[in-house]
């Protein structure tokens, strides 16, 4: 059987790591799209692949590839993926999956058949995090209370077009805060979201978006969840993954993995800290999952799952600007 031959759309520095991925998952990296010729040149020189296009129809209309992973700047999101769905390939999308749960909402609308779309939420894909998971799961820390997640850049962050409302739309919160927002849903089964109380501001460098982003969320459940986003921050409590849950019997977090149960000794079942090969297994693991689309697996996550987090991520803004709690209804 011929390896699956997958093309990116944008070839920046998260890239690599779906070059990276692809080769490990068993597929073949033919394809890149980039306006940039010197970035475009760049990644075929160091990952060996001869098609180079300034623009993704022309790499559709040549056809010759079976999936496309789409790793551009938030605004081309959406645009490009119907694109892809619409030319029958199914689609790994970087997060956020959209710039609005409108556009989130019309990529889901354009699946047809084999050509569906997996948001690209790599934490599910943590060792930890999928650790954390299953004690919440198997009910090994009672009922679950609340929850703390954290994203944070302590001392560094973007610039370019991470920091460009019209190109990301947003700040922190969309770059980050998603990994912090899909994480804790992953850990809590997928509930539904009931409310999003949020802060948003712009606090350690001159910015056009936010720095920080402050959320809490309650799930359907009961279950409440603090969130916490920005870039730098003179602090990080830990890489991006942190997530904490306290339950009726017990407390587990990541980053050390950690589980203490009433009355006895915390066990550390994983390190504090978050090593490259271990960012690299998140990409590896999610690619193969991925790729098991195309022999007929339901994506997980599904495009369910990347409109409810865009959901979440509009409703803290609004909140962010009007200093109210926005009440969600069950998605339609």
């Amino acid at each position: 059987m011929s390896r699956p031959r997958l093309a990116i759309a944008g070839t920046g520095y998260i890239a690599g790591h779906h070059a990276q991925a692809i080769a490990a998952a068993g597929g073949e990296l033919v394809a890149a799209v980039n306006h940039r010729a010197a970035s475009l040149s760049a990644l075929s020189d160091r990952y060996g692949f001869a098609r180079r296009y300034l623009a993704l129809d022309r790499l559709l209309a040549d056809g010759e590839v079976d999936a496309l992973v789409v790793a551009t700047p938030n605004a081309l999101h959406a645009g490009q993926a119907i694109e892809a769905l619409g030319a029958g390939l199914p689609v790994l999308l970087e997060k956020p999956m959209a710039m609005t749960t409108a556009e989130a909402r019309a990529i889901a609308a354009a699946q047809r058949g084999r050509a569906r779309v997996m948001p690209a939420h790599c934490l599910r894909f943590d060792e930890q995090v999928g650790w954390l998971r299953g004690l919440v799961r198997d009910g090994g820390l009672g009922r679950p209370v609340h929850t703390t997640a954290y994203a944070v850049h302590a001392g560094f962050g973007p610039d370019g077009w991470f920091t460009d409302p019209a190109l990301a739309g947003g700040g922190a919160l969309m770059d980050l805060g998603i990994h912090a927002i899909d994480a804790t849903r992953y850990v809590l089964g997928d509930p539904e979201p009931v409310s999003v109380t949020a802060h948003c501001g712009t606090h350690y460098r001159d910015l056009r978006v936010e720095d920080t982003a402050i959320l809490t969320i309650v799930w359907e459940g009961g279950v409440t969840s603090g969130i916490e986003a920005g870039w730098w921050h003179p602090h990080a409590p830990g890489p991006s993954g942190s997530v904490r849950v306290s339950g009726t019997e017990g407390y587990a977090q990541t980053f050390p993995g950690t589980l203490v149960r009433a009355g006895a000794e915390p066990v550390v079942r994983f390190p504090a800290e978050l090593s490259e090969q271990a960012v690299q297994r998140r990409y590896d693991a999610q690619m193969r999952a991925f790729l098991a689309t195309f022999a007929g697996a339901a994506p997980a996550p599904g495009a369910a799952d990347g409109v409810t987090s865009m959901r979440i991520i509009e409703a803290a803004y609004q909140s962010a600007s009007s200093g109210r709690t926005v009440v969600l209804g069950r998605d339609r």
